[in-house]
């Protein structure tokens, strides 16, 4: 009993070891020539996309400074994503990143079209919000958020 037993526990073990064979090979030859991943990589990255990413910033209102987010997404030149401030959350309808220069365009919760645009300097966005229509214009300045 004790034979038959060990010879079971060798089998399942076996069969174990054939069904994972294709995904360890698989997962080999993946590897491959490839170099492992370097910080250097990931700079590389982040210059060729310095706009991706979430952004914490302020905006210069006439009756005090006033915090906002952005979760901007870059593909080419076309920039999507959201903007939220104390009053909500909305969706950028249209967004361009070019020569350097950010703009991204959204309706306030007001109903008022407010277009953002602004350079990239040291990590951080900095320029000018007009509101509806430029009925009001205030400086902004945003810094990507730290992921931890």
């Amino acid at each position: 009993m004790r034979s038959s037993l060990g010879s079971l526990v060798v089998i399942v073990f076996a069969l174990a070891l054939v069904a994972a064979a294709p995904a360890w090979a698989q997962s080999s030859a993946d590897k491959q020539g490839q170099p492992p991943a370097s910080p250097e990589k990931g700079k590389a990255a982040a210059a060729a996309d310095p706009v991706s990413g979430e952004w914490e910033g302020m905006v210069d209102l006439p009756d005090g400074a006033t915090p906002f987010s952005m979760k901007l997404q870059l593909e080419k030149d076309k920039v999507t994503g959201e903007v939220t401030g104390p009053q909500g959350t909305a969706p950028i309808t249209e967004g361009s990143w070019a020569d350097g220069k950010l703009t991204v365009a959204f309706t306030y919760v007001d109903g008022a079209a407010i277009v953002m645009s602004g350079g990239l300097t040291e990590g951080q966005f900095a320029g000018s919000l007009s509101y509806g229509g430029g009925q009001m214009v205030v400086n902004w300045a945003a810094k990507k958020k730290v992921v931890k």
